[in-house]
C-alpha cells in the first residue's frame, strides 16, 4: 500500500522538534527516526498521522559517549553502530551483540535505538537487551527533559511511555564489568526472519568462578519484556521463562506467526542456551561479544 498523504519537517534543533509536535493537534504528528516500523505502519494505515517530524538531522541525538559512569547513546544512533563502535563492545557487549543480530544490513544502517525502543515491540533484541540492562532513558517534550527506567516504559507490546508531545533523546546503561557474562538467543520465523522470541542472560560471578547472581529477560511478540530472577533455581530457570510468556489463544493472530503454546517452548529452550553461554563467557572473564556483522551493501 501506499503511503497517505502527509506533510514532513526536518528540524535541526530539539527545542524545534518538540515544538512541531507539540503544536499539532493530538495523534496528528509524529516522530520520524529510522522509519523502519512507522513507515509500513503508516502504509498499512495501522498507525495515522498527517505530519511527520524528521529527527535525522538533530546532530545532539546521534553519538556514544561515557558519562557520569554510564554509557551514553544518543537516541538516534544507528544499530549499525551500536554493532561496531568499540566503545559499546566494551562498555555493553549484550547491547552490541542485540544490535549485530538485528534484521539484515539495510535495518541496521537506518535503524535507530531509539526509534527500535520506541517501537516498544517486546520480542525486539535491543528491547530485551535495553531491559536487562536496566536502561535509563532521557524523553523531552514541552516541560523539559525527564527521566525513567525503560522497566516502568511499557504499557504492554507497542504501547511505550512516551508521550505524543514528546522525544526519547538519549538511552544510559551501566558498563560491563569483570566476572559478568551476558548472551543473547532468538527465535525468528522462517518467513521473514522477525523474531518471535528473544532471551537475555546476565550471569555474574566471584573470581573464583562461584555464581553470584543469574537473571533472565523474555520478550516475545504476545507480551512485554519481564525479568526473573533464576539465581537459586538454574535447573528450573527454562521453565520459569517460559511462564512468563502470558496465556493467549492457541491460534496466531497471524498465520505466518506462531501460537503462544509454541513460544512458551521456544522461550524455554532459548532461556537454557542463554544462561549456558553467559555462564561460560562469565567464567572465561571474556565479554563474548560477537564479531562485528560483515560489511554488507545497505
Amino acid at each position: 500500500m501506499k503511503l497517505p498523504p502527509l506533510a514532513h519537517v526536518a528540524p535541526r534543533r530539539l527545542p524545534e522538534a518538540v515544538a512541531r509536535l507539540a503544536e499539532a493537534p493530538p495523534g496528528q504528528a509524529l516522530p520520524l527516526a529510522g522509519g523502519q516500523s512507522l513507515i509500513p505502519q503508516l502504509a498499512a494505515r495501522s498507525r495515522t498521522a498527517r505530519l511527520l517530524v524528521d529527527l535525522r538531522d538533530i546532530g545532539e541525538l546521534t553519538g556514544v559517549s561515557e558519562r557520569a559512569g554510564l554509557l551514553r547513546i544518543g537516541a538516534m544512533t544507528r544499530q549499525h553502530t551500536l554493532a561496531t563502535d568499540p566503545l559499546v563492545r566494551a562498555a555493553s557487549p549484550l547491547l552490541a551483540e542485540a544490535a549485530a543480530t538485528t534484521g539484515h544490513a539495510s535495518v541496521r544502517h537506518r535503524g535507530t535505538l531509539g526509534g527500535t525502543l520506541a517501537h516498544a515491540a517486546g520480542q525486539a533484541q535491543l528491547v530485551v537487551a535495553a531491559y536487562a540492562l536496566h536502561a535509563q532513558l532521557l524523553v523531552t517534550g514541552p516541560d523539559g527533559t525527564r527521566t525513567g527506567d525503560l522497566r516502568s516504559w511499557f504499557g504492554g507490546p507497542h504501547a511505550p511511555g512516551v508521550a505524543p508531545d514528546e522525544i526519547l533523546t538519549a538511552v544510559h546503561v551501566p558498563p560491563h564489568r569483570s566476572g559478568r557474562g551476558c548472551a543473547l538467543a532468538q527465535y525468528a520465523h522462517p518467513v521473514g526472519g522477525r523474531p518471535a522470541a528473544t532471551v537475555a542472560a546476565i550471569v555474574d560471578t566471584a573470581p573464583d568462578g562461584t555464581l553470584l547472581r543469574a537473571e533472565l529477560t523474555v520478550g516475545t511478540r504476545v507480551s512485554p519484556p519481564a525479568a526473573l530472577d533464576v539465581t537459586h533455581r538454574w535447573a528450573e530457570a527454562g521453565e520459569a521463562a517460559a511462564w512468563t510468556v502470558r496465556a493467549a489463544p492457541t491460534e496466531p493472530l497471524d498465520r505466518q506467526e506462531p501460537p503462544a503454546t509454541h513460544i512458551r517452548h521456544v522461550v524455554r529452550v532459548l532461556a537454557d542456551r542463554a544462561l549456558t553461554e553467559a555462564l561460560t563467557r562469565a567464567r572465561h572473564r571474556a565479554p563474548g561479544t560477537p564479531p562485528p556483522p560483515p560489511e554488507e551493501t545497505p
